[in-house]
């Protein structure tokens, strides 16, 4: 189970950065965590070491200490 928060506003800043990077996803905070949601197609590519690394680095220029990838078949859950 994961508490989803909802953004009225629209995307993030960090999401946003990351959709930039070719990472288009939800994010939810959890303290230092960055949760990132993400379609399966978009999970899969995160297999690639360099765009890790960039999201990471993107998360830790929001303040996030750590970036996890939750892995779900729809992220409309």
């Amino acid at each position: 189970m994961s508490i989803r928060r909802e953004t009225p506003s629209g995307p993030t800043p960090l999401e946003m950065r990351l959709a930039e990077s070719g990472v288009p996803c939800k994010v939810e905070t959890r303290a230092g965590l960055a949760v990132l949601i993400a379609t399966p197609d978009v999970v899969a590519k995160l297999g690639d070491a360099e765009l890790r690394r960039t999201a990471l680095a993107l998360a830790r220029e929001h303040g996030f200490t750590h970036v996890a990838i939750e892995l779900r078949a729809d992220p409309a859950q």
